[in-house]
């Protein structure tokens, strides 16, 4: 049953555009921009808006049309002989291999640029701590940074979710009918907080975990919603170990929060 349903829309302004997306993608599987396959990458594209579809999340145009593209380029790579396209009247938008990658490419040597440039700011203010959790100012879409050891990006935590939901798929009953009323955001919110507030402040505890007291798909998706509103509330924080590993969470100190 569609999560939409619920009376609940995930609003962050942490999705930049499709390409932080791709860039994602391109670097979690350790492959070079110019050796990319666009039918891998769009058949992992389009399962990621599957997901934030499933969450609510309003998905931009932007990120539609290069589903679009994908799709057209992922066709005409696995039909190569395929007449070509006639591109009269070009509007300047991705129509081949070649101008997809020269695309992530410039986008990727801008984002390097603009990190490059926070990390001069950040350190004039003293704002790097080494070995620490980053906090929830530091959670972005940059493929880039989402690999950093001290930042989580919002697409590591949908690929975590996408683990969650893929485990609860394989055990569930099919016939099982699922209530939508009964799993409110709300309620789920209380739940991680109260999972959080057991754990003393910079104890940290594995992001499945707070998703282990109900395994419906329903209330998965609902927990993540909690999550992601946690988030917003600057209550919790994230930290990978290594670059696409595990995603371990702790809450934020309040009386701390306040002096900042």
């Amino acid at each position: 049953m569609p999560v939409a349903k619920r009376e609940y829309e995930v609003s962050l302004d942490l999705f930049e555009g499709p390409l932080d997306l791709l860039l994602y993608l391109v670097n979690k599987a350790e492959v070079n921009i110019v050796d990319i396959k666009v039918a891998e990458i769009a058949v992992q594209y389009l399962a990621y808006l599957d997901v934030m579809r499933d969450l609510n999340i309003d998905v931009a145009g932007e990120y539609l049309h290069m589903a679009a593209t994908l799709v057209r380029l992922k066709a005409r790579e696995l039909l190569p002989d395929s007449p070509p396209e006639d591109l009269e009247g070009d509007d300047g938008g991705i129509h081949d291999r070649d101008q997809l990658i020269a695309a992530l490419l410039e986008y990727r040597k801008f984002k390097e640029a603009a990190g490059a440039l926070k990390g001069i700011e950040a350190k004039h203010f003293g704002a790097y701590k080494r070995g620490k959790a980053e906090d929830v100012d530091g959670l972005t879409a940059d493929g880039e940074g989402g690999a950093a050891v001290e930042n989580v990006s919002i697409f590591d935590l949908i690929t975590a979710f996408r683990s969650i939901l893929d485990r609860a798929s394989a055990t569930a009953d099919a016939d099982h009918i699922v209530e939508v009323d009964d799993c409110k955001v709300d309620d789920r919110i209380e739940r991680v907080f109260t999972i959080m507030s057991e754990t003393a402040i910079g104890r940290e505890v594995p992001f499945e975990a707070l998703f282990a007291d109900d395994r419906r798909r329903i209330a998965l998706v609902v927990t993540f919603m909690a999550i992601l509103e946690l988030v917003k509330m600057r209550r919790i924080r994230f930290r990978q170990e290594k670059a696409f590993g595990g995603i371990f969470v702790s809450r934020i100190d309040e009386n701390q929060e306040s002096l900042n």
